[in-house]
């Protein structure tokens, strides 16, 4: 799976509608001069993928918090401030 996104990235078509919702719509509009028609249709395939990347990445995060918790529960209270330490998050060291 790893090695298919990181395939799926360097894809050229990826990385133009990664590039492309970031984009200003009234600026992909005047340099495709779309009609009326084709700005409905980019800007709806535009919303979709963002709300498709949001759900990914809510889903990537709670994995994270998830798989963090697992270790979090296997280590010592020293264990786990120095754990909390390394990554950046002092203020979860109490937490189970």
């Amino acid at each position: 799976m790893r090695s298919y996104l990181h395939r799926l990235q360097r894809d050229p078509h990826y990385l133009s509608i990664e590039s492309a919702s970031h984009m200003n719509l009234e600026l992909l509009k005047s340099k495709l001069q779309l009609t009326p028609e084709q700005e409905h249709f980019v800007t709806q395939e535009l919303d979709d993928y963002s709300k498709y990347y949001q759900n990914i990445e809510d889903e990537r995060r709670d994995v994270a918090e998830h798989g963090r918790q697992r270790i979090l529960n296997r280590l010592t209270e020293e264990q786990k401030r120095k754990f909390n330490d390394l990554f950046g998050e002092p203020e979860r060291a109490s937490q189970p």
